[in-house]
């Protein structure tokens, strides 16, 4: 039974939002998740199965159409399973032994496919993955190298629209306040401002420039370029410089450092 492009993507994010531990062998059915993980966990959810083995080798291998090589994020598919991979000697290859000459699974390819993502969208290109120890999102094709649909996904089932609903946090960067507007336009009318730090919720994916999302009942646009998706980094406040060395020099004079 093959699975839509839809479901199985709606089901990429249910267990993407759960926020689950990454632990070998999980599947987002007890809080934890691996990297090939969060593909069977969500083809199980939306009602497919998956018999073969637990492994980003053995899914590069057996469970794709089609093994390609990236060459552009252009040529990417919602839905696609894309890899990171090492070839023989290099540093970090660690291929299992049934994938070697002789091994029960060995059909001549001797990569060790070590990481596998979710192509969530193309443009802007989003590819979700299980990593520890939580799951991120990528918007640059980085160290991905190959990618291929899989078996279980039917992929003719609808288009993914350019507008894609998603459902993720991110915290707002840059050096000052980011304008949270009516419509994703420079010359909306401004809902409210948002303090640097502030941690909101990505409800659509526009395009490559603007992002809707909410905060505190508030539902508007702002620039994805002020968006980071690592909640977790380091917050911190910004002073004025003059504010700043009006309260020292008080201090100073209350302790008789001044002259």
């Amino acid at each position: 039974m093959s699975v839509k492009v839809s479901d199985f993507l709606a089901r990429v994010a249910e267990i993407y939002n759960e926020g689950p531990k990454y632990v070998n062998g999980g599947y987002g059915n007890d809080g934890t998740c691996d990297c090939i993980g969060l593909i069977i966990g969500a083809i199980r959810r939306a009602g497919g199965q998956w018999r073969g083995l637990h492994g980003s080798n053995y899914a590069a291998r057996r469970e794709l159409v089609k093994l390609e090589k990236i060459t552009n994020s252009g040529s990417l598919v919602p839905g696609e399973a894309v890899f990171k991979a090492y070839d023989p000697g290099v540093g970090g290859y660690a291929l299992p032994a049934r994938y070697d000459p002789g091994g029960e699974y060995y059909t001549g390819d001797l990569r060790d496919y070590y990481h596998v993502g979710v192509v969530v969208s193309a443009s802007p290109l989003r590819i979700y993955h299980m990593t520890s120890p939580k799951a991120k999102i990528d918007t640059s094709i980085g160290k991905w190298a190959y990618h291929g649909k899989l078996k279980k996904i039917s992929y003719s089932e609808e288009e993914i629209p350019t507008g894609q609903t998603v459902n993720y946090q991110a915290r707002v960067i840059g050096s000052g306040a980011l304008n949270l507007r009516r419509e994703p336009s420079k010359e909306s009318a401004r809902i409210m401002q948002l303090p640097v730090g502030t941690v909101v919720a990505v409800t659509e994916e526009t395009n490559a420039d603007w992002r809707q999302i909410t905060y505190n009942g508030h539902t508007g646009y702002v620039m994805a370029q002020y968006l980071d998706n690592d909640v977790t980094a380091a917050s911190y406040i910004q002073v004025d410089r003059t504010v700043l060395e009006a309260i020292y020099d008080e201090i100073g004079d209350m302790l008789g450092l001044r002259g």
